[in-house]
């Protein structure tokens, strides 16, 4: 038996806004977001504001038959690729690749600053966090530098790095 896969787009003409998304049963689309408002749980969905609204219009874009998840995914792309960014509300893209991700990532983490910030203001705590971890999980001790640059303790060493207990010359052979 073949399933059945609608990709819909849900409309709202006074707020000018749309959703794309999939199912495979339409009826329970509406219902399932109608009693996520009604209990509260709104916030799960990106279509809560349309639904809210209650004027909403829902399309059928597509129907397929036994077709696979990555070929949906890439066809719900190429609907939202077509729709205004403006009015689309989740804007997410499927199946982004490796590189895709991590530009976007990185171009977020530079247009925010936040974690940039926190970086800046807390630097030599999480440096030093850095170096008695690496002690830690390399048993080496870091250079003499870095032990006075970040007030590293004889105690904070001796809990990093555990003496090896020497062997008695009695006991070799």
């Amino acid at each position: 038996m073949c399933r059945t896969t609608i990709i819909y787009r849900l409309y709202s003409p006074s707020l000018n806004k749309s959703y794309i998304s999939y199912t495979t049963d339409m009826k329970r689309v509406v219902f399932n977001l109608k009693s996520y408002l009604k209990t509260g749980r709104g916030h799960r969905s990106k279509s809560r504001q349309i639904i809210a609204q209650g004027d909403y219009e829902i399309t059928t874009l597509q129907k397929y038959e036994g077709v696979s998840q990555t070929h949906i995914m890439s066809e719900i792309n190429r609907f939202k690729a077509e729709e205004d960014p403006d009015v689309l509300e989740n804007k997410l893209v499927y199946g982004k690749t490796e590189e895709e991700k991590r530009s976007y990532c990185r171009e977020l983490y530079h247009r925010t600053g936040a974690q940039l910030g926190y970086y800046y203001a807390n630097r030599e705590k999480i440096n030093r966090g850095n170096v008695l971890k690496r002690m830690k999980k390399n048993g080496e001790m870091p250079k003499k530098e870095t032990l006075q640059k970040y007030n590293i303790t004889q105690e904070e060493i001796d809990e990093c790095i555990p003496n090896k207990e020497s062997v008695p010359v009695s006991t070799l052979p």
